[in-house]
Protein backbone atom coordinates (compact mmCIF):
# COMPACT_ATOMS: atom_id res chain seq x y z
CA UNK A 1 0.00 0.00 0.00
CA UNK A 2 2.90 2.35 0.69
CA UNK A 3 3.75 4.67 -2.20
CA UNK A 4 7.44 5.36 -2.96
CA UNK A 5 8.65 7.96 -0.46
CA UNK A 6 10.07 10.43 -2.96
CA UNK A 7 6.99 10.36 -5.19
CA UNK A 8 4.54 10.44 -2.29
CA UNK A 9 6.14 13.39 -0.55
CA UNK A 10 6.47 15.35 -3.76
CA UNK A 11 2.79 14.84 -4.56
CA UNK A 12 1.66 15.76 -1.04
CA UNK A 13 3.76 18.90 -1.02
CA UNK A 14 2.45 20.02 -4.38
CA UNK A 15 -1.21 19.38 -3.55
CA UNK A 16 -1.39 20.57 0.04
CA UNK A 17 1.11 23.41 0.05
CA UNK A 18 0.93 24.92 -3.40
CA UNK A 19 -0.72 28.16 -2.35
CA UNK A 20 1.37 28.51 0.79
CA UNK A 21 4.57 27.96 -1.18
CA UNK A 22 3.80 30.86 -3.49
CA UNK A 23 3.01 33.16 -0.59
CA UNK A 24 6.15 32.13 1.26
CA UNK A 25 8.40 32.74 -1.71
CA UNK A 26 6.77 36.08 -2.38
CA UNK A 27 7.93 37.36 0.97
CA UNK A 28 11.60 36.64 0.25
CA UNK A 29 14.10 38.72 -1.76
CA UNK A 30 14.84 37.46 -5.23
CA UNK A 31 18.43 36.45 -4.46
CA UNK A 32 17.18 34.13 -1.67
CA UNK A 33 14.83 32.15 -3.88
CA UNK A 34 17.34 29.48 -4.91
CA UNK A 35 16.32 25.86 -4.31
CA UNK A 36 16.94 24.92 -0.70
CA UNK A 37 15.29 21.54 -0.09
CA UNK A 38 17.31 19.41 2.34
CA UNK A 39 16.63 15.79 3.27
CA UNK A 40 15.05 14.93 6.60
CA UNK A 41 16.98 11.99 7.99
CA UNK A 42 15.44 11.29 11.39
CA UNK A 43 12.58 12.19 13.70
CA UNK A 44 9.17 11.07 14.84
CA UNK A 45 5.48 11.90 14.72
CA UNK A 46 3.51 11.61 17.98
CA UNK A 47 -0.26 11.51 17.62
CA UNK A 48 -3.09 9.78 19.45
CA UNK A 49 -5.71 10.02 16.64
CA UNK A 50 -8.53 10.76 19.16
CA UNK A 51 -8.52 9.98 22.88
CA UNK A 52 -12.27 9.41 23.18
CA UNK A 53 -12.11 6.96 20.27
CA UNK A 54 -9.30 5.02 21.97
CA UNK A 55 -11.34 4.87 25.17
CA UNK A 56 -14.39 3.71 23.26
CA UNK A 57 -12.54 0.94 21.44
CA UNK A 58 -11.10 -0.54 24.63
CA UNK A 59 -14.19 0.17 26.73
CA UNK A 60 -17.05 -2.16 27.66
CA UNK A 61 -19.25 -1.31 24.67
CA UNK A 62 -16.84 -2.03 21.80
CA UNK A 63 -14.85 -4.53 23.92
CA UNK A 64 -11.96 -4.18 21.50
CA UNK A 65 -8.23 -3.71 21.34
CA UNK A 66 -5.57 -1.37 19.98
CA UNK A 67 -2.47 -2.79 18.29
CA UNK A 68 0.56 -0.91 17.00
CA UNK A 69 2.19 -2.39 13.89
CA UNK A 70 5.37 -2.13 11.82
CA UNK A 71 7.49 -0.40 14.44
CA UNK A 72 5.02 2.15 15.80
CA UNK A 73 4.85 2.43 19.60
CA UNK A 74 2.11 3.33 22.06
CA UNK A 75 3.14 5.81 24.73
CA UNK A 76 2.19 5.86 28.40
CA UNK A 77 -0.48 8.51 27.78
CA UNK A 78 -2.11 6.36 25.10
CA UNK A 79 -0.81 8.30 22.11
CA UNK A 80 1.32 6.72 19.39
CA UNK A 81 4.79 7.43 18.05
CA UNK A 82 5.40 6.79 14.37
CA UNK A 83 9.07 6.58 13.44
CA UNK A 84 11.50 6.93 11.81
CA UNK A 85 10.73 10.07 9.84
CA UNK A 86 12.03 10.90 6.36
CA UNK A 87 11.19 13.71 3.98
CA UNK A 88 12.34 17.16 2.93
CA UNK A 89 12.81 20.59 4.46
CA UNK A 90 12.56 23.52 2.05
CA UNK A 91 14.12 26.54 3.74
CA UNK A 92 13.15 28.85 0.91
CA UNK A 93 9.41 28.22 1.16
CA UNK A 94 9.53 27.31 4.86
CA UNK A 95 7.69 24.07 4.20
CA UNK A 96 8.33 20.54 5.39
CA UNK A 97 7.10 17.19 4.14
CA UNK A 98 7.54 14.10 6.29
CA UNK A 99 6.65 10.44 6.10
CA UNK A 100 6.82 8.08 9.04
CA UNK A 101 6.69 4.33 9.43
CA UNK A 102 4.37 2.13 11.43
CA UNK A 103 0.68 2.14 12.04
CA UNK A 104 -2.10 1.49 14.55
CA UNK A 105 -5.06 -0.88 14.29
CA UNK A 106 -8.33 -0.48 16.18
CA UNK A 107 -10.66 -3.49 16.45
CA UNK A 108 -13.90 -4.04 18.33
CA UNK A 109 -17.49 -5.22 18.29
CA UNK A 110 -16.33 -8.77 17.51
CA UNK A 111 -14.74 -7.64 14.24
CA UNK A 112 -17.44 -5.23 13.09
CA UNK A 113 -14.99 -2.41 13.84
CA UNK A 114 -11.62 -2.78 12.13
CA UNK A 115 -9.66 0.40 11.38
CA UNK A 116 -5.98 0.52 10.38
CA UNK A 117 -4.13 3.86 10.08
CA UNK A 118 -0.58 3.59 8.76
CA UNK A 119 2.15 5.38 6.80
CA UNK A 120 1.35 8.74 8.40
CA UNK A 121 2.71 11.67 6.39
CA UNK A 122 2.58 15.39 7.14
CA UNK A 123 3.05 18.57 5.16
CA UNK A 124 3.37 21.92 6.88
CA UNK A 125 3.66 25.53 5.77
CA UNK A 126 5.17 27.79 8.42
CA UNK A 127 4.37 30.93 6.43
CA UNK A 128 0.70 30.03 5.99
CA UNK A 129 0.36 28.48 9.47
CA UNK A 130 -1.27 25.42 7.89
CA UNK A 131 -0.53 21.72 7.83
CA UNK A 132 -2.10 18.47 6.65
CA UNK A 133 -1.97 14.84 7.74
CA UNK A 134 -2.09 12.09 5.13
CA UNK A 135 -2.29 8.37 5.80
CA UNK A 136 -3.15 5.00 4.32
CA UNK A 137 -6.39 3.92 5.97
CA UNK A 138 -8.09 0.53 5.80
CA UNK A 139 -11.61 0.72 7.22
CA UNK A 140 -13.48 -2.59 7.47
CA UNK A 141 -11.68 -3.83 4.36
CA UNK A 142 -12.09 -0.62 2.32
CA UNK A 143 -8.75 0.94 1.41
CA UNK A 144 -8.17 4.71 1.38
CA UNK A 145 -4.64 5.34 0.10
CA UNK A 146 -2.89 8.65 0.81
CA UNK A 147 -6.13 10.09 2.15
CA UNK A 148 -6.07 13.72 3.31
CA UNK A 149 -7.12 12.70 6.81
CA UNK A 150 -6.79 15.87 8.88
CA UNK A 151 -5.53 19.45 9.01
CA UNK A 152 -3.46 21.04 11.74
CA UNK A 153 -2.38 24.51 12.76
CA UNK A 154 1.32 25.29 12.39
CA UNK A 155 2.63 27.42 15.22
CA UNK A 156 6.15 27.97 16.53
CA UNK A 157 8.82 25.35 15.77
CA UNK A 158 11.26 24.93 18.65
CA UNK A 159 14.55 23.09 19.26
CA UNK A 160 13.91 20.08 21.55
CA UNK A 161 16.58 17.45 22.30
CA UNK A 162 18.36 18.12 19.02
CA UNK A 163 15.23 18.01 16.85
CA UNK A 164 13.22 20.80 15.24
CA UNK A 165 9.83 20.28 16.86
CA UNK A 166 6.24 21.41 16.44
CA UNK A 167 4.52 20.55 19.73
CA UNK A 168 0.82 19.75 20.26
CA UNK A 169 -0.50 21.41 17.10
CA UNK A 170 -4.35 21.42 17.07
CA UNK A 171 -5.81 18.92 14.58
CA UNK A 172 -9.23 18.77 12.89
CA UNK A 173 -10.75 15.98 10.80
CA UNK A 174 -11.30 16.62 7.08
CA UNK A 175 -14.26 15.48 4.99
CA UNK A 176 -12.10 12.78 3.36
CA UNK A 177 -10.85 11.74 6.78
CA UNK A 178 -14.40 11.47 8.08
CA UNK A 179 -15.25 9.08 5.25
CA UNK A 180 -12.17 6.97 5.93
CA UNK A 181 -13.08 7.01 9.64
CA UNK A 182 -16.24 5.10 8.68
CA UNK A 183 -18.41 8.03 9.71
CA UNK A 184 -17.60 7.84 13.41
CA UNK A 185 -16.87 11.57 13.43
CA UNK A 186 -17.81 14.41 11.12
CA UNK A 187 -15.55 16.81 9.28
CA UNK A 188 -14.35 19.52 11.61
CA UNK A 189 -14.21 17.30 14.68
CA UNK A 190 -11.20 18.00 16.88
CA UNK A 191 -8.71 15.14 16.96
CA UNK A 192 -5.73 14.72 19.27
CA UNK A 193 -2.96 17.30 18.78
CA UNK A 194 0.10 16.25 16.79
CA UNK A 195 3.79 16.66 17.61
CA UNK A 196 6.32 16.51 14.76
CA UNK A 197 10.06 16.30 15.40
CA UNK A 198 12.67 16.09 12.65
CA UNK A 199 16.36 16.37 11.93
CA UNK A 200 17.44 17.66 8.52
CA UNK A 201 20.86 17.07 6.98
CA UNK A 202 21.91 20.60 6.06
CA UNK A 203 25.35 19.42 4.93
CA UNK A 204 23.97 17.92 1.73
CA UNK A 205 23.53 19.98 -1.39
CA UNK A 206 19.89 21.12 -1.63
CA UNK A 207 17.79 19.22 -4.16
CA UNK A 208 16.24 21.11 -7.05
CA UNK A 209 13.83 18.25 -7.71
CA UNK A 210 11.88 18.72 -4.46
CA UNK A 211 11.92 22.53 -4.47
CA UNK A 212 9.68 24.93 -6.34
CA UNK A 213 11.41 27.85 -8.08
CA UNK A 214 8.30 29.29 -9.76
CA UNK A 215 7.45 32.32 -7.66
CA UNK A 216 6.82 36.02 -8.08
CA UNK A 217 9.66 38.38 -7.23
CA UNK A 218 7.45 41.08 -5.78
CA UNK A 219 5.98 40.96 -2.32
CA UNK A 220 2.26 40.34 -2.04
CA UNK A 221 0.49 42.76 0.31
CA UNK A 222 -1.28 41.69 3.47
CA UNK A 223 1.08 38.97 4.67
CA UNK A 224 1.61 40.52 8.10
CA UNK A 225 0.63 38.95 11.39
CA UNK A 226 -0.64 41.43 13.98
CA UNK A 227 -0.98 41.06 17.75
CA UNK A 228 -4.36 41.15 19.46
CA UNK A 229 -3.75 43.53 22.36
CA UNK A 230 -7.09 43.64 24.18
CA UNK A 231 -10.84 43.34 23.91
CA UNK A 232 -13.89 41.45 25.19
CA UNK A 233 -16.28 38.72 24.08
CA UNK A 234 -19.93 38.47 25.15
CA UNK A 235 -21.63 35.06 25.02
CA UNK A 236 -24.27 33.29 27.07
CA UNK A 237 -23.76 29.73 25.72
CA UNK A 238 -27.53 28.98 25.62
CA UNK A 239 -30.24 30.81 27.57
CA UNK A 240 -32.50 27.77 28.02
CA UNK A 241 -29.54 25.81 29.37
CA UNK A 242 -28.79 28.52 31.92
CA UNK A 243 -32.43 28.47 33.01
CA UNK A 244 -32.35 24.69 33.29
CA UNK A 245 -29.21 24.65 35.45
CA UNK A 246 -30.68 27.07 37.99
CA UNK A 247 -34.24 25.69 37.73
CA UNK A 248 -36.07 23.21 39.98
CA UNK A 249 -34.94 20.05 38.14
CA UNK A 250 -31.16 20.53 38.07
CA UNK A 251 -31.42 22.75 41.18
CA UNK A 252 -27.93 24.04 40.51
CA UNK A 253 -25.93 27.19 40.25
CA UNK A 254 -23.74 29.06 37.80
CA UNK A 255 -20.41 30.43 38.98
CA UNK A 256 -18.59 33.06 36.94
CA UNK A 257 -14.83 32.77 37.30
CA UNK A 258 -12.90 36.05 37.34
CA UNK A 259 -12.03 38.10 35.44
CA UNK A 260 -15.13 37.08 33.49
CA UNK A 261 -18.36 38.79 34.59
CA UNK A 262 -22.10 38.31 34.16
CA UNK A 263 -23.91 40.87 32.01
CA UNK A 264 -27.35 42.29 32.88
CA UNK A 265 -29.00 40.03 30.29
CA UNK A 266 -27.52 36.89 31.87
CA UNK A 267 -24.79 36.40 29.29
CA UNK A 268 -21.12 36.53 30.18
CA UNK A 269 -18.28 38.88 29.33
CA UNK A 270 -14.82 37.40 28.81
CA UNK A 271 -12.15 40.15 28.87
CA UNK A 272 -8.41 40.61 28.25
CA UNK A 273 -8.22 39.38 24.67
CA UNK A 274 -4.84 38.27 23.36
CA UNK A 275 -3.65 36.42 20.28
CA UNK A 276 -2.97 37.15 16.61
CA UNK A 277 -4.58 38.20 13.37
CA UNK A 278 -3.00 36.96 10.11
CA UNK A 279 -3.98 39.36 7.35
CA UNK A 280 -3.12 37.11 4.40
CA UNK A 281 -5.50 34.33 5.48
CA UNK A 282 -7.89 36.64 7.39
CA UNK A 283 -7.30 34.36 10.35
CA UNK A 284 -8.24 35.58 13.82
CA UNK A 285 -7.05 33.67 16.89
CA UNK A 286 -8.21 35.52 20.01
CA UNK A 287 -8.12 34.07 23.53
CA UNK A 288 -10.12 35.53 26.39
CA UNK A 289 -9.75 35.35 30.17
CA UNK A 290 -12.12 33.96 32.79
CA UNK A 291 -14.62 31.15 32.71
CA UNK A 292 -18.03 29.87 33.80
CA UNK A 293 -18.95 26.74 35.77
CA UNK A 294 -22.39 25.12 35.42
CA UNK A 295 -23.26 22.89 38.37
CA UNK A 296 -26.38 20.89 39.14
CA UNK A 297 -27.98 17.55 40.02
CA UNK A 298 -25.87 17.44 43.19
CA UNK A 299 -22.68 17.33 41.18
CA UNK A 300 -23.73 15.00 38.35
CA UNK A 301 -23.69 18.07 36.12
CA UNK A 302 -20.37 19.89 36.49
CA UNK A 303 -19.32 21.67 33.32
CA UNK A 304 -16.51 24.22 32.93
CA UNK A 305 -16.42 26.72 30.10
CA UNK A 306 -12.76 27.75 30.33
CA UNK A 307 -9.87 28.96 28.17
CA UNK A 308 -12.36 30.53 25.78
CA UNK A 309 -11.08 31.49 22.33
CA UNK A 310 -12.55 32.61 19.02
CA UNK A 311 -10.79 31.45 15.86
CA UNK A 312 -11.30 31.81 12.12
CA UNK A 313 -12.23 28.38 10.82
CA UNK A 314 -13.42 27.28 7.37
CA UNK A 315 -15.14 30.41 6.16
CA UNK A 316 -16.49 31.52 9.51
CA UNK A 317 -15.58 31.61 13.18
CA UNK A 318 -15.61 29.01 15.93
CA UNK A 319 -15.72 29.17 19.72
CA UNK A 320 -13.32 26.89 21.55
CA UNK A 321 -13.20 25.83 25.19
CA UNK A 322 -9.62 24.72 25.59
CA UNK A 323 -8.88 22.58 22.51
CA UNK A 324 -12.53 21.65 21.93
CA UNK A 325 -14.44 23.39 19.16
CA UNK A 326 -17.86 23.74 20.77
CA UNK A 327 -19.65 26.25 18.52
CA UNK A 328 -19.59 27.44 14.92
CA UNK A 329 -20.34 31.10 14.30
CA UNK A 330 -21.75 32.48 11.05
CA UNK A 331 -19.62 35.43 9.98
CA UNK A 332 -19.25 36.25 6.29
CA UNK A 333 -16.47 38.80 6.72
CA UNK A 334 -14.23 40.48 9.25
CA UNK A 335 -13.69 44.22 9.11
CA UNK A 336 -10.76 46.04 10.69
CA UNK A 337 -11.63 49.66 11.38
CA UNK A 338 -9.37 51.96 13.39
CA UNK A 339 -7.42 48.96 14.64
CA UNK A 340 -10.48 47.08 15.92
CA UNK A 341 -12.23 43.90 14.75
CA UNK A 342 -15.82 43.85 16.00
CA UNK A 343 -18.63 41.31 15.51
CA UNK A 344 -22.11 41.89 16.93
CA UNK A 345 -24.84 39.29 17.46
CA UNK A 346 -23.41 36.58 15.19
CA UNK A 347 -25.52 33.42 15.08
CA UNK A 348 -23.89 30.41 16.78
CA UNK A 349 -24.70 26.69 16.57
CA UNK A 350 -23.32 23.54 18.21
CA UNK A 351 -20.23 22.33 16.33
CA UNK A 352 -19.54 18.66 15.60
CA UNK A 353 -17.25 18.34 18.61
CA UNK A 354 -19.69 20.37 20.67
CA UNK A 355 -22.06 17.40 20.58
CA UNK A 356 -19.76 15.41 22.83
CA UNK A 357 -18.89 18.50 24.89
CA UNK A 358 -22.61 18.97 25.64
CA UNK A 359 -22.96 15.31 26.61
CA UNK A 360 -24.84 14.37 23.43
CA UNK A 361 -28.05 16.22 24.28
CA UNK A 362 -27.67 18.95 21.67
CA UNK A 363 -27.13 17.69 18.11
CA UNK A 364 -24.76 19.54 15.81
CA UNK A 365 -26.41 22.61 14.38
CA UNK A 366 -28.53 23.32 17.46
CA UNK A 367 -28.99 27.04 18.01
CA UNK A 368 -26.93 28.67 20.77
CA UNK A 369 -26.78 32.24 22.02
CA UNK A 370 -25.39 34.79 19.59
CA UNK A 371 -21.75 35.85 19.95
CA UNK A 372 -20.42 39.40 20.09
CA UNK A 373 -16.83 40.52 20.50
CA UNK A 374 -14.51 43.45 19.92
CA UNK A 375 -10.73 43.08 19.86
CA UNK A 376 -7.89 45.51 19.21
CA UNK A 377 -5.44 44.50 16.47
CA UNK A 378 -2.21 46.41 16.90
CA UNK A 379 -0.98 48.18 13.77
CA UNK A 380 -3.41 46.58 11.31
CA UNK A 381 -4.68 48.79 8.48
CA UNK A 382 -8.39 49.16 7.77
CA UNK A 383 -9.56 46.27 5.61
CA UNK A 384 -12.38 43.78 5.06
CA UNK A 385 -11.78 40.08 4.42
CA UNK A 386 -13.38 36.65 4.61
CA UNK A 387 -12.33 34.58 7.66
CA UNK A 388 -11.05 31.61 5.72
CA UNK A 389 -8.99 30.12 8.56
CA UNK A 390 -7.75 26.66 7.56
CA UNK A 391 -8.63 26.09 3.88
CA UNK A 392 -9.86 22.56 3.29
CA UNK A 393 -10.23 21.80 6.97
CA UNK A 394 -13.92 20.98 6.79
CA UNK A 395 -16.31 21.20 9.66
CA UNK A 396 -17.56 24.73 9.19
CA UNK A 397 -20.99 25.89 8.18
CA UNK A 398 -23.29 23.22 6.75
CA UNK A 399 -20.74 20.42 6.95
CA UNK A 400 -21.18 20.20 10.71
CA UNK A 401 -24.85 19.30 10.31
CA UNK A 402 -24.58 16.56 7.71
CA UNK A 403 -23.03 13.14 7.65
CA UNK A 404 -23.71 9.45 7.73
CA UNK A 405 -25.22 9.60 11.19
CA UNK A 406 -27.77 12.27 10.34
CA UNK A 407 -28.46 15.49 12.20
CA UNK A 408 -24.82 15.80 13.06
CA UNK A 409 -24.96 13.08 15.73
CA UNK A 410 -21.80 10.98 16.07
CA UNK A 411 -22.11 7.21 15.85
CA UNK A 412 -20.02 6.81 18.98
CA UNK A 413 -22.08 6.78 22.17
CA UNK A 414 -21.31 9.30 24.89
CA UNK A 415 -19.11 7.48 27.38
CA UNK A 416 -19.66 7.58 31.11
CA UNK A 417 -22.52 6.78 33.49
CA UNK A 418 -26.01 7.82 32.34
CA UNK A 419 -28.13 9.93 34.66
CA UNK A 420 -30.99 7.47 34.95
CA UNK A 421 -32.75 9.60 37.56
CA UNK A 422 -33.07 12.52 35.17
CA UNK A 423 -33.56 11.02 31.70
CA UNK A 424 -37.34 11.32 31.86
CA UNK A 425 -37.11 14.95 32.90
CA UNK A 426 -34.61 15.67 30.13
CA UNK A 427 -36.92 14.05 27.59
CA UNK A 428 -39.79 16.22 28.68
CA UNK A 429 -37.65 19.31 28.34
CA UNK A 430 -36.53 18.23 24.89
CA UNK A 431 -40.13 17.86 23.78
CA UNK A 432 -41.00 21.26 25.21
CA UNK A 433 -38.15 23.05 23.50
CA UNK A 434 -36.82 24.39 26.80
CA UNK A 435 -33.52 23.42 28.39
CA UNK A 436 -32.44 20.13 26.87
CA UNK A 437 -29.22 19.08 28.46
CA UNK A 438 -28.39 16.65 31.20
CA UNK A 439 -24.71 15.84 31.06
CA UNK A 440 -23.75 12.17 31.13
CA UNK A 441 -20.60 12.74 33.07
CA UNK A 442 -18.49 15.34 34.75
CA UNK A 443 -16.40 17.08 32.19
CA UNK A 444 -13.13 18.83 32.90
CA UNK A 445 -12.22 20.92 29.87
CA UNK A 446 -8.67 22.05 30.50
CA UNK A 447 -6.59 21.76 27.28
Amino acid sequence: MRAPVRKRLAVLSAVALGAGTVLGLAALPAQAQEPAAYPIVDGSVTWGVKETFRNYVTGPIAGGAIEVVDGAAQNGDGTFTFAPVTGTLDQTTQTTATESGGGVRFTGHHGALDLLIENVATVSDTVGYTGAIYADVTSNGEVFEDVHFADFEVGQWTWVDGFTTLTDAPVTLTADGAEAFAGFYQAGAALDPITIAYEADLTEEPSEEESSSEAPTTEEPGGEVYDVTGGDADWGVKESFRDYVTGPIANGEITVQEPAAENEDGTYRFPDASGTFAAETCSLDAAFAGGVNFYGHEGELDLDLADVSVKSTDGGLAVFSGDTRIADVAVDELAIEDGVVAVSGAAAVVAADGVDWFGGFYPAGSELDALSFSVAVDGAPDTTCEPTGNPGGGGGGEETTTGASGAGSPKLPVTGSPLTLFIAAAGALLAGGAAVMVLARRRALQP
